[in-house]
C-alpha cells in the first residue's frame, strides 16, 4: 500500500505503523466481505490469496497426502461433509487414489471423523486431480444430512 501510493519515509509521510495498520485493515475487510458474500469462511484463502496461487503449483508433487482404504470404507460420506475445502474425499477412496486435490490443506479433519478408520496419511509421489464438491447457489454449502 505504501509503495503503491508512491509514499516514502520522511517528508511528511505518515509513520510506517499507520500504513501497516491501514493495509492490514483493508486486507482483513476484504477477507470478511468475501466470507460473507460467498458464505465460506475460507473464501479469501481459496480465491484471492496470492500465497495460495504459488502453493498450488507444487501441490501435485506433495509427498504427504491422505489415502483411503477401499475395503474399510463404508461410504458414509462423513469425511466429505466435514472437509472445509469441499474435497470429495470419498470419490478418491472409491478410485483407489490418494487425495490429490491442490485444495487439501492436510487439516486431517476427514481422518479424525471417519467412523471406519479408513483414512490415513500416506507418503509417496503421484500426481493429482481436482475432485471438489459443488456449492449450492449463492455459495452456501449444501445442508448436511444427519
Amino acid at each position: 500500500l505504501w509503495f503503491g501510493l508512491g509514499r516514502s519515509p520522511g517528508h511528511g509521510a505518515p509513520p510506517a505503523l499507520a500504513w501497516f495498520l491501514a493495509g492490514n485493515l483493508l486486507y482483513d475487510a476484504l477477507g470478511v466481505a468475501m466470507a460473507l458474500v460467498l458464505r465460506d469462511n475460507r473464501a479469501f484463502c481459496k480465491y484471492a490469496c496470492p500465497v495460495a496461487a504459488i502453493l498450488k503449483l507444487g501441490a501435485p508433487f506433495a509427498l504427504l497426502k491422505v489415502r483411503g482404504d477401499q475395503a474399510r470404507c463404508a461410504g458414509s460420506g462423513v469425511c466429505e461433509k466435514i472437509c472445509p475445502m469441499d474435497i470429495r474425499v470419498g470419490e478418491y477412496v472409491r478410485r483407489g487414489e490418494r487425495v490429490g486435490s491442490s485444495e487439501c490443506v492436510l487439516c486431517q479433519a476427514c481422518i479424525a471423523v471417519c467412523p471406519e478408520r479408513a483414512l490415513a496419511l500416506s507418503f509417496g509421489l503421484d500426481g493429482g486431480r481436482e475432485l471438489l464438491r459443488a456449492r449450492a447457489a449463492g455459495g452456501a454449502r449444501p445442508p448436511a444430512a444427519e
